[in-house]
């Protein structure tokens, strides 16, 4: 990840609340597995060489959930797709070496509205390039509860907390880590390991020593950040404290990275219970200082055989003229719902997909009516705008034209399209809406006209 990404990675994880056991909560010594809710092939689990450890993880996680939601019925064998997220992850601003964290899982979930099983058509890891990748277009994303054949799942929500364990007591860091457990439902875990000598101990941990083994990561606390520092995505998914020595009680971590030719059967290994939950490092660009952080992604699925949810875009045209070097290409997108109604707009910027074009005084002018902002641009501009957003309907549309549109807006990418605004010059800008369709959904008719459901 860049600077700014792990920055951004802060930010998300100091905006989330925290999560904590209830009061009623008295944690038992025991083994629980919530592992039985994952159905999966342990030979595929391997994220391959791309950064996509953290869609593996909240996918498995996503998976559990819809496993336990729904009492097993259907069975999901091998989860929901991985490679669903991780061919549209620049909907989130991300890439498949780039990394993210659960905040980008959750955002694309917020706008696409379901998810699909790893047996749609397209929808499995694909091995067959060296990272890992498909084109969007060749994924099928499926009909709501369909019977047979390709299949989605409309999701009502997901709800993301961090788990405390910082700067309180092992006691009741573990109590809290528990109580998820107890509950029946997995924990994501992102660890930093700051030192290229760090992950080396590590991978030979996971590479040679056989599965009962337990690792304690603490041995990284207080080393400093070196170009070889990284972070990885694991899913907690049970726990052992029966054996009278506790440095013998650990966490069950599931990973991704295959079964090391059965060395790693079902692709997990041990974490030692025992932990410094607040040891720190140092020297990194994130802010956040800290080895561990824990987190719970409440996933609901909408009820059996609901439909899908609408898409937020009423309708997306496109119209691509190659024929003439002057041609102009045009976008069209309609309907896009919001909720806050802005008190004002002085400065805006509309992004349709890769396309970022600024509306502000230097490049068109704004207008005001008693139900709407409208924003056309100058005269000969390029690309050329005409932007409304309703207050009364809380829907904005609009019409782009230039020539940068065809080779920005690839329909067989899908579309995102999004809104900011600021309400004085040089403020901050604050996201009006942002909605998305995938590629299966934007239909291409021969006449080079595109539109969306």
């Amino acid at each position: 990840m860049s600077d700014a990404q792990e920055r951004e990675l802060a930010t998300w994880v100091e905006s989330l609340e925290l999560y904590a056991a209830p009061t009623a909560y008295a944690p038992v010594t025991g083994s629980v597995s919530v592992l039985d809710h994952f159905h999966y092939t342990p030979e595929l689990r391997d994220q391959t060489p791309t950064g996509t450890c953290w869609i593996w993880a909240s996918t498995a996680i996503m998976s559990m959930y819809f496993d336990k939601q729904f009492s097993g019925n259907p069975v999901l064998q091998d989860g929901l797709s991985v490679q669903f997220l991780a061919s549209n992850a620049w909907m989130v601003g991300s890439n498949l070496n780039a990394g993210g964290h659960f905040g980008m899982t959750k955002a694309f979930y917020d706008m696409i509205g379901y998810a699909i099983p790893y047996s749609n058509i397209g929808a499995a890891w694909d091995t067959t390039f060296s990272v890992g990748e498909v084109r969007p277009s060749l994924i099928a994303s499926g009909t709501s509860w369909s019977a047979s054949g390709n299949t989605a799942f409309p999701i009502a929500g997901i709800d993301i907390s961090k788990v405390d364990t910082w700067d309180i007591s092992q006691a009741d860091a573990i109590r809290n880590l528990k109580s998820v457990l107890d509950a029946g439902y997995p924990v994501g875990l992102l660890y930093f390991l700051p030192t290229t000598a760090d992950w080396d101990i590590f991978d030979a941990f996971w590479a040679n020593e056989p599965a009962t083994s337990i690792i304690n990561m603490d041995y990284a606390k207080d080393h400093t950040w070196d170009k070889g520092g990284c972070g990885h995505w694991t899913v907690l998914v049970g726990y052992n404290d029966t054996d009278s020595d506790p440095a013998k009680h650990y966490w069950t971590m599931l990973n991704t990275h295959g079964t090391v030719d059965g060395t790693r059967p079902d692709v997990t290994f041990r974490m030692a219970m025992n932990i410094d939950y607040s040891a720190q490092f140092t020297g990194n660009p994130d802010p956040i200082p800290y080895l561990y952080s824990w987190f719970v992604m409440d996933t609901t699925f909408a009820p059996k055989n609901s439909p899908l949810p609408a898409k937020g875009l009423e309708s997306v045209a496109l119209t691509v003229d190659n024929s003439l070097s002057s041609a102009m290409s045009s976008a069209v997108v309609s309907g896009v719902g919001f909720s806050a109604v802005p008190a004002a707009i002085v400065l805006g910027k509309l992004t349709l997909n890769l396309l970022e074009i600024p509306v502000n005084a230097d490049t068109g002018s704004w207008g005001q009516t008693s139900s709407e902002f409208r924003f056309v641009s100058k005269s000969g501009a390029d690309p050329y705008v005409t932007l409304s957003i309703n207050r009364l309907t809380r829907k904005w549309s609009a019409s782009v034209r230039g020539t940068t549109l065809a080779r920005k807006i690839n329909s067989s990418d899908g579309l995102v399209a999004k809104f900011e605004y600021a309400v004085a010059p040089g403020g901050d800008f604050t996201l009006l809406s942002q909605s998305a369709a995938v590629a299966d959904q934007v239909k291409t008719k021969a006449s080079a006209a595109v539109k969306g459901p």
